[in-house]
């Protein structure tokens, strides 16, 4: 991934940094508008000691940052990520929080941040739940096919012509039937299948709960 394709997916709201790229371009050195880059980064939900990270970057054209103006438009920016609809956001998709709001504004955009991370990880439990769900019907296929397999194989062996054997002898090396799945897999099933069952009732809730914050967005 090119460094300016993973600064764009950066710029929609994450705030982790990645290191081998320049956070600005040759033309935002040049045209030096800091305030906006301020309200840019504030709004992304970067900490101010992402300046740093622009000096170096505009280092190579011999250009220092505003640090002022700068600031100014981080305070401004940092006003717009610290909202209880943006924490239900960041929450929602699993990102992490770098503890960048400003005390007046953390609680209420940790009151939202923490209604959606309860439903990222809901429903990313639920993800797991239907993944194991389906590779356990798999192995049971998997090995009833196989099994199939053996068995026709077995009577494929001792049926006439290819071998004469009485028909009650052939009948007596018929394999057992074996219930697939074992009662200890339906048991699981059954356990999987209620869970399952409840956590998509609870995101149903979180989701209903959630709404005014959700459609904020």
């Amino acid at each position: 991934m090119s460094c300016k394709l993973r600064l764009m997916l950066v710029g929609l709201g994450s705030a982790l940094a990645i290191s081998g790229c320049a956070t600005l371009s040759r033309d935002d050195c040049l045209m030096g508008d800091w305030y906006e880059i301020g309200v840019q980064d504030g709004a992304a939900g970067y900490a101010p000691d992402r300046l740093a990270q622009h000096r170096e970057a505009c280092a190579e054209y011999r250009i220092r940052p505003d640090r002022e103006a700068y600031q100014a438009g981080w305070d401004d920016g940092i006003g717009i990520y610290c909202t209880p609809e943006r924490g239900y956001q960041e929450g929602r998709r699993g990102a992490s929080y770098g503890q960048v709001c400003p005390p007046p504004l953390e609680w209420a955009f940790l009151q939202g941040y923490r209604n959606g991370q309860q439903l990222y990880q809901q429903e990313r439990r639920l993800r797991e739940l239907e993944q194991e769900q389906e590779r356990n019907k798999k192995e049971i296929r998997k090995r009833d096919e196989e099994r199939s397999k053996a068995d026709e194989d077995e009577r494929q062996r001792y049926s006439p012509p290819a071998v004469e054997r009485s028909r009650s002898e052939y009948r007596q090396i018929q394999p057992v039937p074996t219930l697939s799945p074992t009662p200890e897999e339906r048991a699981k099933q059954e356990k999987q299948r209620n869970e399952i069952e409840q956590i998509k009732r609870q995101i149903q809730q979180m989701g209903e709960q959630a709404k005014p914050a959700d459609t904020a967005q």
